[in-house]
């Protein structure tokens, strides 16, 4: 099983209400979009994540 973190952030209030109703649109949650942002951003700098392990 993989160990899972709560990340806390800040953001505009009415930015976060809008990607959570987009989010449900999606047929989703803000937490699995979140997740797959995450997971696109560590993609897309896999070069530099390398350098660092």
């Amino acid at each position: 099983m993989i160990e899972m973190k709560n990340a806390n952030f800040k953001i505009e209030k009415s930015k976060w209400e809008a990607f959570k109703k987009i989010s449900k649109l999606k047929h989703s949650d803000s937490s699995k979009e979140l997740r797959k942002l995450i997971d696109k951003y560590l993609e897309d700098n896999k070069e530099l994540l390398n350098k660092l392990f």
